[in-house]
């Protein structure tokens, strides 16, 4: 099972709208996808279109050890969800155990794994702390949405301090990838804003790029993804081109 943390510190990255459309692409290419709301606010079980909490979730596998397969629930063909759980902010709280026992928790939850898995993709909450830690901590891949503007390109050394950091904390490096996200369709990337980002990130900035595109925003307020709401769009192309690259990219060893 191979496991991504979408990750950017950074309110209105998109991180959400990515894990949701990401995991249904590959889920339609064959693949057996959970994605994980790893975010107290429970958005990504709203996207999914669960929009009461439900009562167990990952909370449960990690305070607790559920094995995950008890707790998951499926969504879609090939898709299935760990929703948040009702006692996911509690993991920023003291619970008798250490910060670095603490800090291992989804680490050992994954170790349990998932059986017939392929994938599992988290949605990161969009602040620091424990939450954001297990997960750096216990996947294989950060994938890290970022504007093309000014503020994108301000936050994106601080996000790969972070990766490197844990990657020194992990033992071994963070695999990372660099996604252009909401670019205005109208006015692609230009060569000289995706050089100065590729410089910034050598060998981990994806050619995949997600348009800004209202329906991405219409379709996950309805809890449907693009693929439901809008087949022929251009959305569902830039998503499946993104499965695509990062298929290869873990085929290939980063």
């Amino acid at each position: 099972m191979y496991t991504i943390a979408v990750f950017n510190n950074q309110k209105d990255a998109g991180k959400t709208a990515i894990t949701i459309n990401l995991g249904h692409a590959l889920a339609l290419a064959g693949h057996q996808v959970t994605l994980v709301d790893f975010d107290p606010a429970g958005d990504l079980s709203a996207g999914l279109g669960l929009f009461r909490q439900p009562t167990q979730g990952i909370d449960q596998v990690l305070l607790e050890a559920l094995d995950m397969e008890s707790v998951a629930i499926s969504t879609r063909n090939e898709l299935h969800l760990l929703p948040a759980g009702v006692r996911l902010g509690e993991l920023e709280q003291e619970h008798g155990q250490t910060g670095i026992q603490r800090g291992l928790l989804l680490q050992q939850a994954l170790a349990r794994g998932m059986v017939d898995q392929e994938f599992m993709i988290f949605d990161c909450p969009s602040r620091s702390g424990l939450l954001t830690a297990n997960a750096l901590l216990g996947v294989d891949m950060a994938l890290m949405p970022v504007t093309g503007d000014e503020v994108g390109a301000t936050g994106l050394p601080h996000l790969l301090e972070t990766v490197r950091r844990f990657g020194a904390s992990r033992g071994r490096a963070l695999d990372y990838a660099v996604l252009m996200n909401r670019i205005p369709s109208r006015r692609r990337l230009t060569g000289a804003a995706a050089s100065k980002f590729s410089s910034l990130a050598p060998g981990h900035f994806l050619k995949s790029v997600i348009c800004q595109s209202d329906l991405i925003n219409e379709s996950r307020s309805i809890g449907r993804t693009v693929f439901e709401y809008r087949p022929s769009s251009r959305s569902v192309a830039d998503f499946r081109q993104l499965a695509r690259e990062l298929l290869m990219r873990v085929r290939q060893g980063g």
